[in-house]
């Protein structure tokens, strides 16, 4: 998730106003700055009516309700977004350690069963957690269809940081605790859990690649193969070799399979014998 600098750029509330202008007796500028909006039911409920500015209740005036202006909370919102993956978090020592115990890996096999067990360790410390699923858009918790609205949420009550952020430049000591934290914990974790499924994926396409033989390639070698007179003769070792070549498949799994063709039928699974008269019908089939 690439952040948008724009948006930090864009933005029209913060350092907007005074301390003064934030009081009561100046609420009439305040909607006119749209600091304050008309009250929209089918949006906002449950909000208490209240002659003072708390910045999560309703305000009267002349008769009219107003509730804070959402856009005030996306900016906010957009904000501390900032601070935690620009300016706090730094998840490069993160993707360093998880890269550097990658280089201690030779085989992708490996590389592999590394990573997935790093993301199921990850998880595991998250997966418990409601609002982690929110923020991962796995599912919805409480009524919170997605991240943002698990933030306003918690925002509403925060009447100083919101007066903060209107009247002046803000720190990151400035944003709630808990909101903080529990933001950089998140996209710490998640940071990583990405990562670690985009190098799994990378490894299995390049092991596909690495496996991939070409079509005039594999042409020739079941050619060669064909005018072999002695195929039935060469050892599953060497038949494991040639036709991993020829199928760009493992040569062990491959001689394994001839092994257990040198058995009995009845010594043989379920599955070799199921695969086998499916080439067989295939054959015939073809071929009458």
């Amino acid at each position: 998730m690439n952040f948008d600098y724009q948006e930090i750029e864009n933005r029209e509330f913060v350092k907007k106003f005074t301390p003064q202008e934030l009081e009561l007796s100046n609420i009439e500028n305040l909607v006119l700055q749209n600091v304050f909006i008309r009250y929209e039911p089918e949006f906002l409920i449950n909000i208490e009516k209240t002659n003072s500015i708390e910045f999560d209740t309703m305000i009267t005036l002349e008769s009219k309700e107003y509730s804070l202006n959402e856009a005030i909370l996306k900016e906010i919102y957009t904000s501390i977004r900032f601070f935690v993956e620009v300016v706090v978090t730094d998840t490069e020592f993160d993707l360093n350690r998880i890269l550097t115990n990658l280089e201690g890996r030779i085989e992708n096999v490996e590389k592999i069963k590394y990573l997935e067990k790093k993301h199921k360790d990850l998880y595991s410390e998250v997966k418990n957690e409601s609002e982690y699923l929110v923020y991962a858009e796995i599912k919805e918790f409480n009524g919170f269809e997605n991240w943002q609205e698990l933030i306003f949420d918690n925002l509403h009550g925060e009447s100083t940081f919101i007066q903060k952020y209107l009247t002046s430049d803000f720190e990151i000591s400035d944003i709630p605790k808990d909101i903080l934290d529990m933001w950089t914990k998140y996209y710490t974790i998640k940071t990583q859990i990405d990562f670690c499924k985009e190098q799994i994926d990378i490894l299995k396409n390049t092991k596909q690649k690495s496996n991939f033989v070409d079509t005039s390639l594999q042409v020739f070698l079941l050619e060669e193969i064909i005018n072999l007179k002695d195929w039935s003769s060469i050892s599953a070792n060497k038949k494991g070799e040639i036709l991993s070549h020829l199928l760009g498949k493992n040569k062990d799994n491959i001689k394994k399979i001839y092994l257990e063709l040198d058995k009995k039928s009845s010594q043989n699974s379920d599955k070799l014998l199921n695969d086998r008269k499916k080439a067989d019908e295939i054959i015939k089939k073809l071929l009458g």
